[in-house]
């Protein structure tokens, strides 16, 4: 009975039996999202009870992952770049193909998508815009998307004359993953904050990889064929310090590109602190491939951050061309270049008794030739994608027995495997990589230039209020834009690497297109410019 001044129908429900009230509670709280919690805590309880190690706490926590992606998928993308360094301590073997927590990741992204369109009519009837619908349409570049599956397509043709079905799928599943972060997660993200909570969750994840290197250099935890000159190289989880070095630069150089173009003294002290942290572990890693294509990197950010000093780096390039020419032509003294030659392992190179200094030069330089020929033999389909171990040994040179793997360049591997069209494809997804890249660097340095046309010349009576909206919108058009800089250099130091070995290893490739998804994205959300030069809008963030 309801009575006023007594709590109405609460008071009425607290007078019934015991379990009337338990009967009532149940159906107020039986919600269909407490009912999937309910059922996800009881399993995880089944798991930590009935499962043996480490499948007990493996399986918990992929449950959990699992439940909290489908309800956030933005989520995957958060974690991504964790597991992409820390996914190789959780690895296991599912049908002989090697999967990681970077995988699930991925996958349970590309489900949690699909799942929107079952979802979508009882959500959108009940007019929320959330979880699985929280995305939108397909934005990728259409160049980009054209040219990714072009790639894929080249691959799948070369799976006509695979050695083993084996190692091809597991070549393809690396690039599916890819197509899935490119073309899945660019939906998911929508604001400019995503995109910069994202890049410190991947220094975050750099920063725990170098501590990790500092680790293993003091206390020399790692394998003997890993010393040289009397120093261990540090490799972290990866196995092998080249990749991790790969690794490392990709966040070393979004790091020093906001060190020095960021407007924001918070963010430029953060980021050097990071750059410190990180280019000590690039150090102790003692890659050379690893040096060049940081050198690079860092010679693409100052050309192109800093617009005054292009003139001087131009004739900086010019002049190291003409040393080289004039080496070629006997010009320049042999002996100016050997100390540098024999730094960079290019001199004094021997295929039968390498010295142990040049041993890895010599091993590089003869799985390029076994490469080359695996390509010349197989010109139009190679010898099956992912299958560069299984043919090696039918073309390998002198002492160097061993596969290693893959051709320790990237694009005479690609070249070996899935021929002239591999190669091909894989040269259209990077170009269009980086033109989608420049346009979104373009469209933000647009917005950046014109706002610093505006602070410089004010018009006659502007409030202080539109100049404190102007300073702040340029500081983070500042930022954006340096950011976008640090991002196409490390794309740029990943291609320069693939020259000298293979950093498609390690789920890098995941990473790899979620830095590409920041950077075709950043141009969409970061602050626009009002068209009355007056006003500004941007979208929310």
């Amino acid at each position: 009975m309801y009575e006023i001044g007594t709590g109405g129908l609460a008071s009425t429900t607290y007078n019934r039996p015991l379990w009337y009230r338990v009967r009532a509670g149940m159906q107020r709280h039986a919600t269909m999202p407490n009912l999937a919690g309910l059922v996800v805590a009881l399993c995880a309880l089944f798991c930590l009870i009935a499962l043996p190690e480490p499948w007990n706490i493996r399986l918990t926590l992929y449950l959990a992952g699992a439940v909290w992606i489908i309800i956030r998928p933005r989520i995957a993308l958060y974690l991504l770049p964790i597991a992409v360094p820390w996914g190789s301590l959780d690895a296991f073997t599912v049908g002989g193909a090697n999967l990681n927590s970077a995988d699930i990741l991925v996958f349970l992204l590309a489900a949690s998508w699909l799942m929107s369109f079952v979802l979508r009519p009882y959500i959108v009837r009940a007019r929320i815009e959330a979880g699985p619908l929280d995305h939108e349409r397909f934005n990728v570049p259409r160049p980009l998307a054209l040219s990714l599956l072009a790639l894929l397509l080249a691959m799948l043709l070369s799976m006509t004359v695979t050695l083993s079905i084996n190692l091809s799928l597991k070549e393809i599943i690396k690039w599916i993953e890819v197509l899935i972060v490119l073309f899945i997660g660019a939906q998911y993200i929508r604001t400019r904050r995503q995109i910069w909570a994202l890049i410190i969750i991947i220094c975050l994840a750099g920063i725990s990889q170098a501590i990790m290197g500092y680790a293993q250099n003091f206390f020399d935890l790692g394998p003997t064929a890993f010393i040289r000159n009397s120093a261990l190289r540090v490799y972290g989880t990866f196995g092998q310090p080249n990749p991790y070095a790969g690794y490392i630069n990709m966040t070393l150089t979004i790091a020093v590109a906001l060190t020095l173009l960021a407007r924001s003294w918070s963010i430029r002290i953060l980021a050097g602190c990071t750059a410190i942290l990180l280019a000590a572990a690039e150090y102790f890693s003692q890659s050379r491939g690893g040096e060049i294509a940081l050198a690079v990197a860092v010679l693409f950010i100052v050309t192109l951050g800093i617009p005054r000093l292009r003139r001087l780096m131009g004739a900086a390039g010019i002049g190291g061309l003409g040393i080289v020419a004039g080496y070629l032509a006997g010009i320049v003294p042999e002996r100016f270049l050997l100390p540098i030659l024999k730094v960079l392992g290019l001199a004094s190179i021997s295929f039968t008794a390498p010295s142990a200094a040049d041993y890895s030069t010599a091993e590089r330089l003869a799985h390029w030739i076994a490469g080359a020929r695996m390509f010349l033999t197989h010109p139009l389909l190679g010898v099956g994608i992912g299958n560069y171990p299984e043919a090696y040994p039918r073309y390998f040179i002198t002492i160097f027995a061993n596969p290693l793997g893959h051709a320790h360049n990237y694009y005479i591997n690609i070249a070996a495997e899935a021929g002239i069209f591999g190669v091909l494809g894989l040269i259209l997804f990077l170009v269009a990589s980086f033109v989608a890249g420049g346009r979104s660097f373009r469209a933000i340095s647009k917005r950046w230039r014109r706002v610093r046309a505006l602070r410089a010349r004010p018009a006659p009576g502007t409030p202080a209020a539109a100049a404190t909206r102007r300073a702040d919108l340029l500081r983070r058009l500042t930022d954006d834009r340096a950011l976008a800089v640090g991002l196409l250099a490390s794309l740029l130091s990943i291609c320069v690497h693939n020259m000298v070995d293979d950093l498609y290893v390690h789920s890098l490739t995941s990473l790899m297109a979620l830095l590409l998804v920041l950077l075709i994205r950043l141009a969409a959300v970061a602050p626009r410019v009002g068209s009355d030069g007056g006003r500004f809008a941007e979208r929310r963030s």
